[in-house]
């Protein structure tokens, strides 16, 4: 399928961290095709963490077949294009990326394609045309799993093909060709959106990894009106230069990625649009019902705006599933979280032994 503007603009539908197991939640699934009824996109893709758990899969292919289908049927049923990239929970489930990427090429619709002989499946820069003429790229990158301890990142040579690919349209064009980057884990840099606040400023989130001990806000004045931040960023242990190598030429106007599902927000950071799409799955964690999607509104200009769609907006703030999300609004962000979770609890439990002692010994 060709991609083209229609009216000077092109609209991107993104739809992060479904991390869906064998039964595919209803919500996610109102979810996805209310954005879709919502946003009427000229493209979706689905930016990682489509599925996930060794449990819930144990390699079984047919079974990983079925749940993609049914995540991605309801935008091949509407006949508009889609791609992938891969999240760190992905490969979770015993298939290699790669296999997957294989299942996703018998649905229909789906345009994907993965670039050889480079780290990861499914980096691939699309053009989009007005007529014969591209005016804005698309590159999709694999950012990996996670490693030992933390996070992996977009690797050197996937940051010298982006720079080749780049470069090789200057080279056609005279000049840039205007760029939108997506990916399932955030850059260092986004940390440059926030704020360092104490541990007692409202609304703190505490750091973790090379952020432990660090609490952070949302810097108002950089970020849109609306956007939120209910958990640290989980950024790579190590800053590969991926982000410094898009401020190089000018050419990317915008770059967002989900991973964190808690949070949605986007600013400029050295003229590029950063910002995250908070998690659309209802079978894990993640913001309520201002669980959501991105729109990426590219303008042959060169120009882009975005904005998020959100659960309670655009389907309703009841939810059919709600045993099962009273209980994912329960669940920690990540293990740090959990750590912090279970320690206030005892804390908690032996303030109020040592209480009852008290008192106990002043009755006798």
């Amino acid at each position: 399928m060709k991609l083209e503007f229609k009216d000077n603009k092109f609209r991107i539908l993104m739809i992060a961290d479904t991390q869906e197991g064998k039964r595919v939640n209803e919500d996610t699934l109102r979810l996805i095709n209310a954005s879709l009824d919502e946003a009427m996109p000229d493209m979706v893709v689905y930016s990682g963490d489509q599925i996930w758990g060794k449990r819930n899969f144990k390699g079984n292919a047919s079974e990983v077949e079925r749940v993609l289908r049914e995540l991605t049927e309801p935008v091949s049923k509407r006949n508009i294009p889609f791609a992938i990239c891969f999240g760190n929970h992905d490969r979770q489930v015993g298939l290699s990326n790669a296999e997957q990427f294989e299942i996703y090429k018998k649905f229909p619709c789906f345009i994907g394609e993965t670039t050889p002989d480079i780290d990861g499946t499914g980096n691939f820069c699309y053009e989009i045309k007005d007529g014969e003429e591209v005016k804005y790229l698309l590159y999709l990158f694999d950012s990996h799993s996670s490693l030992k301890i933390g996070y992996d990142n977009v690797h050197e040579n996937q940051i010298e093909w982006y720079k080749k690919t780049r470069d090789s349209y200057i080279e056609k064009n005279g000049e840039p060709i205007p760029s939108v980057v997506i990916q399932h884990i955030p850059v260092c840099e986004v940390f440059e959106l926030l704020t360092r606040v104490k541990r007692t400023k409202r609304g703190a989130v505490r750091g973790f990894r090379t952020h432990d001990g660090e609490y952070f806000v949302l810097n108002k004045e950089r970020v849109n009106e609306t956007g939120f931040m209910k958990e640290s960023p989980a950024d790579p242990q190590e800053n590969s230069g991926e982000f410094a190598a898009f401020t190089e030429k000018g050419d990317v106007r915008g770059l967002y990625f989900g991973h964190d599902h808690n949070n949605s927000f986007n600013g400029d950071i050295n003229g590029i649009d950063v910002g995250y799409t908070q998690g659309a799955g209802f079978n894990v964690y993640g913001p309520g019902k201002d669980r959501g999607t991105r729109v990426i509104d590219l303008y042959s200009d060169g120009t882009l705006k975005t904005f998020d769609l959100r659960y309670k907006n655009i389907v309703g703030k009841r939810v059919k599933n709600k045993i099962k999300y009273a209980i994912m609004q329960l669940c920690p962000t990540n293990m740090f979280d959990a750590i912090s979770r279970a320690a206030k609890f005892f804390v908690s439990v032996a303030a109020i032994l040592i209480i009852a002692l008290i008192i106990i010994t002043f009755l006798k």
